[in-house]
């Protein structure tokens, strides 16, 4: 689900920001505390907005330090793209995407019972689809691991990954980065 993240801090006390987010945002937030965190959340429609609040660490006046995070809800249940070489029946834990200034990235991590030779080629041939070459391969050379590092590069485009041995399977870690450049790298 898209969220956008802001950090801040805050030259007054957590109950001084805690009273303004209440005034500013309707409805009563749902609470709870985590570990040294004030955790505030509110639900408007498709949108959830979470902040999180807690004293600076060493500040001399009253600071607070703390997050809001906004969530659109309606995207939450929507099919992600389809990850490029990772088999149907492949293990999923991380599909996570950015946006920074129109440079957008993504970060795959899946599982599967493919050794890392095979999943490395599949990975090769299925990118090279996307219009990213292959320009280095190198492998993996720490004790106990045994795998490959791969990058690939297009106009405005870069995409790594590390492929390892992992059990009887294989783990694939993929970021591709679009720079959002049309005219060169």
């Amino acid at each position: 689900m898209p969220t956008r993240i802001r950090q801040f801090e805050a030259e007054t006390s957590p109950a001084g920001v805690r009273a303004f987010y209440q005034k500013a945002v309707e409805g009563k937030p749902l609470t709870a505390r985590i570990d040294d965190w004030e955790i505030l959340s509110w639900k408007q429609g498709t949108a959830l907005r979470t902040l999180r609040l807690r004293p600076c660490r060493a500040a001399l006046s009253p600071c607070t330090e703390g997050t809001l995070s906004e969530s659109d809800l309606s995207l939450a249940a929507a099919p992600a793209s389809p990850a490029p070489g990772r088999p149907a029946d492949s293990l999923l834990s991380t599909d996570l995407e950015t946006n920074d200034g129109g440079r957008r990235a993504r970060i795959l991590v899946w599982h599967d019972e493919s050794s890392p030779s095979w999943a490395a080629a599949r990975l090769v041939r299925e990118l090279s689809i996307l219009g990213l070459a292959l320009e280095r391969r190198v492998p993996v050379t720490r004790p106990g691991l045994e795998g490959l590092g791969l990058w690939f590069g297009a106009r405005g485009r870069e995409a790594v990954a590390t492929v390892t041995r992992h059990g009887s399977g294989t783990t694939v870690t993929l970021q591709m980065i679009d720079h959002g450049v049309q005219d060169g790298r």
